[in-house]
């Protein structure tokens, strides 16, 4: 027969067991009041239109043009602009990249000289990506 040490013994050692089973998913549980704010590293920029260009266009007997920009505004928070040159048709003619030289002028090879267009814009290229910002277009007609 269980004596009634043995008894609150028992009773004891089963109360203490249950309040650890009971009390230990508790402290698995975690709470966080703090709150941080991160400085977003994103920002949003409007490139407009170059407000003017000095464009220039020349020809050789009526078959051959030869195309200058000669100045152009640049557009604000744009880091590249260029100038696209369609001929009377439509047709992209060339695409040339306005801070080196060699994009600032265009000769045609042979053929039927009309009115031509033109277009610059200025463009926001991302650093260490791929993704381009694209400005508003500055369009003009050229003529010999």
């Amino acid at each position: 027969m269980p004596t009634r040490n043995s008894f609150l013994r028992t009773l004891v050692i089963a109360a203490v067991v249950l309040l650890g089973l009971v009390a230990a998913p508790s402290a698995a549980f975690a709470a966080f009041t703090d709150t941080a704010r991160a400085n977003p590293q994103f920002s949003t920029a409007s490139l407009a239109a170059p407000a003017a260009a000095n464009v220039t266009m020349t020809c050789s007997f009526g078959i051959r043009a030869t195309v200058t920009v000669n100045s152009f505004s640049t557009v604000a928070n744009a880091n590249y602009h260029d100038i696209k040159i369609f001929d009377r048709s439509g047709n992209l003619e060339f695409t040339g990249d306005l801070s080196k030289a060699a994009g600032k002028t265009y000769t045609s090879g042979y053929e039927v000289i009309g009115t031509w267009t033109y277009e610059i814009r200025g463009y926001y290229k991302v650093p260490g990506t791929s993704n381009t910002w694209t400005g508003k277009v500055l369009k003009g007609n050229l003529s010999c």
